[in-house]
């Protein structure tokens, strides 16, 4: 039976084996002997912590396992001990020493962000032609700048000196943990000397009288130009938060139905996105999965969008692998956006069409009157109101679930001297058998008497059919000279017109060589 000790190492609480602890407490304390003094021991201890609680992490993920002696002793292996740094050789020859390499932004040599001395030091090249590359795309469309934002997002920053190692491609043991930090200590010491010894010369050149203008007029510049970048950043940042936040609670809003319908134009209202979803689709697709998708695809860029914009006002650090893992969602909701695009277009690939002409008992007339069949049970529905449901369809949604769909009407120029009126209905399915049977359940009359023309004012639809592209267009083919007057009811109804580009409000057109053409109130009076 082993006694078990609890220790906190790198901030990590573990359970150990005594016969472990003492092993592991003789290796760490064996390293503070060697680096008691060097510059930056304290730093070389904590990283060596930091990553052998992180090879204990990885291999116990449940706190309550125990470290065993075993386990000690690999992690010593991997490590190294004190006595194999060799103090003359502190970097790796080409082929050793080499250990997985991760993408990582360098906060040490960045201009922005670190995106491009991450890139050159994980592919081991200049970071100025990585930066050149930028530029390229930059001028190119701007491309480069929304890439080098997406890469912001996605790439962490390296902020230990283990992930320093992994942007690089260096195992991470001490002796290359003692050698990173000792670079970046030099590094360090060389910009504050280089600092230092800028400050001592101006302050020699200004107690001499001897600093040149141009020196004067340059730092002048770069202080100048720093404050307005970061101006210019805080007031991008605002920007990009303000949008974020505007499209997130749009999104969120529309695809939940909290929106309700949205009001577009006095009596017309655009269906929220379940309902609209419920019509379409619902009867082969859970609303619900669908909404899901919607919120994750188009939301997660808003919410990045915000978020980045509140990093850029506010300057707080990064949420460590959250950009990562927001882009793993995001492909994983865009694979089933995608794979339920497939099967919406699965439902609607086949089509079926039936086209009828509505012959009249005075073709020769002058005048061809177009009214709505007064006892259709489409005719309560008139002054309802009324909802877009695709391009210019509308419907009105029936206490009963009904589909009621406007038609659509176009005036065009007849080929001879007489009126023709064709009826062409549409409806589309997963196989022509299933186009077939939703045309048959389309509920529509259409009649003429004498020169006066009747139709429903709406197709109607089983409640329990989903709506699968049912839509009739009503064809007025009318000779040129004469008249086609509607019924006032029309104007309640408000249906498309494929003649928009005229005065809506009139009733009474005549068919000119350019085209049907909106009569005075004296003509219509007149006839």
């Amino acid at each position: 039976m082993n006694k078990t000790l609890t220790i906190n190492l790198g901030g990590n609480v573990f359970h150990i084996d005594e016969d472990a602890y003492i092993v592991l407490h003789e290796y760490l304390d064996s390293l503070k002997n060697y680096f008691r003094d060097q510059e930056g021991s304290a730093e070389i201890l904590a990283d060596i912590e930091d990553r052998i609680a992180e090879i204990f992490g990885a291999n116990h993920p449940d706190p309550r396992q125990v470290v065993t002696l075993a386990e000690v002793n690999d992690v010593i292996a991997i490590m190294g001990r004190a006595a194999d740094i060799d103090p003359d050789h502190e970097t790796a020859l080409p082929g050793e020493e080499k250990g997985p390499k991760r993408f990582f932004r360098d906060p040490v040599e960045r201009v922005i962000a670190g995106v491009c001395s991450g890139i050159a030091a994980y592919f081991q090249i200049d970071p100025v032609w990585v930066r050149l590359l930028f530029v390229l795309f930059v001028g190119a469309g701007g491309t480069g700048i929304l890439f080098y934002l997406v890469l912001w997002i996605v790439i962490p920053e390296a902020k230990t000196t283990s992930e320093r190692l992994e942007m690089r491609g260096k195992k991470i043991n001490v002796p290359n943990i003692q050698h990173s930090i000792k670079e970046e200590m030099a590094e360090l010491g060389h910009r504050l000397g280089d600092m230092a010894s800028s400050s001592a010369g101006a302050l020699q050149k200004a107690a001499a009288g001897s600093r040149p203008f141009f020196r004067t007029l340059e730092k002048g510049l770069k202080e100048g130009l720093t404050i307005v970048w970061k101006g210019i950043l805080v007031l991008a940042g605002l920007v990009l938060s303000l949008i974020g936040l505007g499209l997130l609670i749009a999104i969120v809003a529309y695809g939940l139905g909290w929106t309700g319908g949205i009001y577009a134009d006095n009596d017309l209202t655009v269906l929220s996105f379940p309902d609209l979803a419920r019509i379409t689709v619902g009867c082969n697709i859970p609303v619900m999965y669908l909404q899901a998708v919607l919120l994750l695809v188009l939301g997660i860029p808003s919410f990045m969008l915000l978020y980045n914009g509140l990093r850029m006002v506010f300057r707080f650090e990064r949420i460590r692998y959250l950009g990562l893992t927001v882009l793993n969602i995001w492909i994983v909701s865009f694979f089933f956006m995608t794979w339920f695009g497939f099967r919406i277009y699965h439902l609607y690939q086949y089509q079926a069409e039936k086209q009828i002409t509505i012959p009249l008992e005075n073709p020769r007339c002058d005048t061809l009157s177009v009214v709505l069949f007064p006892g259709d049970p489409g005719m309560k529905y008139v002054a309802h109101e009324q909802y877009a449901l695709m391009d210019h369809w509308k419907t009105v949604v029936t206490g009963d679930g009904e589909l009621c769909i406007l038609p659509a009407i176009r005036i065009e120029t007849s080929d001879d001297s007489l009126f023709a009126i064709t009826q062409v209905t549409i409806a589309r399915g997963k196989s022509r058998l299933q186009a077939r049977q939703h045309l048959s359940d389309i509920r529509f009359q259409s009649a003429s008497s004498g020169s006066t023309l009747k139709f429903s004012p709406f197709l109607r639809v089983p409640g329990e059919t989903c709506w699968r592209g049912q839509v009739v267009d009503v064809i007025i083919r009318v000779p040129k000279g004469k008249y086609v007057r509607f019924d006032p009811a029309f104007r309640d109804l408000k249906p498309w017109w494929g003649w928009m580009m005229y005065d809506e409000n009139s009733l009474l057109f005549r068919m000119t060589p350019e085209g049907p053409e909106a009569c005075h109130d004296s003509i219509s009076r007149a006839l």
